[in-house]
């Protein structure tokens, strides 16, 4: 494809881990609740053999990060995420590739913790989403206040980032502050913040909730910014804090417009090569993709599509990128579609990316390449 720098692309690995011990309400990604059974060492192979089949999509580069989601990646077996690990070293860019696994503070204990550091994790993904019991029932979680407090306190020392979910039922400005002032006490080094969105396909969508005013929404992410700025984070993605050097790296190269490969159940890979762009998923049921590692809903990303996904990505980084740090030559529709930005003080001139008003007003604003 025209503009593809393809050997600069990096390329990450996203492996998908599915199991839970329950559905979350509000979750839609590709889960099963079926007990592990003895499956993690049958997914692993699986996984192995899915990366090994994929040397044309890999393309001789080796992984920048790595990430294992889910589900509930530690319901796993700290030997299946260890094999995998082992069995793709060689594929490693360095000693110090990023690598996170997903944790929930039911089964985030000190000894789980400290066996999947030796296996080779060195970032820890803590699902807490509120240190609130109201809010946590509300959510439908499965640990309460004090698992999420030992679970954080587990930590300590470690490269880690803690989810929190706002717009919960029931929420307040001082819940969700005592929430944020838990985080901040506990000196974790990076923060995912994400409002509830409430998804079709999910059992949140067939309720009426009762969630916060727009008011509230707008108080809450302002107590965010202050609190957050004032102990040393700085956004730098839209749902994303860091203290200075420790931004995610695997997360970064997704809003950049890098590659990744997505192996596991129901994982969705982008990858790019001399002649397209092209985005697809494997399939989701659990044995089915034990026994076949297919894929499926294959895209090519091209023209108006591209424009918008470059955009849908781009725009998430708060500070912009400068043009030279990008993969991809951006094409001659986009760059016209940002002009009528730049013409409407929504986005910036001496890089790509939103203003202050753009970026308060994202979604508006990446509808100009639509």
């Amino acid at each position: 494809m025209k503009g593809l720098l393809l050997n600069k692309i990096p390329l990450s690995l996203y492996v998908h881990l599915p199991w839970c011990e329950t559905q979350c309400p509000y979750c839609d990604f590709s889960i099963t609740t079926d007990p592990v059974s003895g499956n993690d060492a049958k997914l692993a192979e699986a996984i192995i053999k899915d990366i090994n089949q994929s040397d044309d999509l890999i393309a001789g580069r080796k992984f920048k990060s790595i990430y294992f989601g889910g589900g509930t990646p530690s319901l796993a077996s700290v030997e299946s995420i260890k094999y995998i690990l082992d069995s793709i070293k060689e594929r490693f860019s360095s000693e110090e590739t990023e690598i996170t696994l997903e944790m929930n503070p039911s089964n985030a204990s000190e000894d789980k913790i400290d066996e999947l550091l030796m296996a080779g994790i060195n970032r820890i993904s803590l699902g807490i989403q509120s240190y609130n019991n109201q809010e946590l029932q509300a959510l439908g979680r499965n640990h309460d206040r004090e698992s999420a407090i030992q679970a954080t306190q587990a930590l300590k020392g470690i490269n880690s980032t803690i989810d929190l979910i706002y717009g919960i039922e029931k929420q307040t400005t001082e819940s969700f502050t005592a929430n944020l002032e838990k985080i901040i006490q506990s000196n974790i080094n990076h923060l995912s913040l994400y409002q509830l969105t409430i998804e079709p396909n999910t059992i949140f969508y067939k309720k009426e909730l009762m969630l916060p005013d727009e008011e509230t929404i707008e108080k809450i992410e302002l107590i965010a910014k202050e609190l957050l700025e004032k102990n040393g984070y700085q956004q730098y993605e839209v749902s994303s804090w860091a203290k200075a050097g420790y931004e995610s790296q695997h997360n970064l190269n997704y809003w950049q417009f890098g590659d990744f490969l997505g192996v596991g159940p129901g994982s969705h890979s982008k990858i790019s090569n001399e002649q397209e762009i092209i985005r697809y998923r494997k399939i989701k049921p659990l044995g089915g993709y034990i026994q076949n590692q297919r894929s499926t809903d294959l895209k090519t990303i091209s023209d108006n599509e591209l424009d918008i996904d470059l955009a849908m990505n781009l725009l998430r980084i708060k500070n912009g990128l400068q043009q030279k740090d990008l993969t991809i030559a951006l094409p001659a529709s986009f760059l016209k579609k940002y002009q009528r930005g730049l013409d409407e003080g929504l986005l910036l001139k001496d890089r790509i990316g939103a203003t202050q008003k753009g970026y308060r007003f994202l979604n508006e604003t990446i509808q100009l390449f639509f």
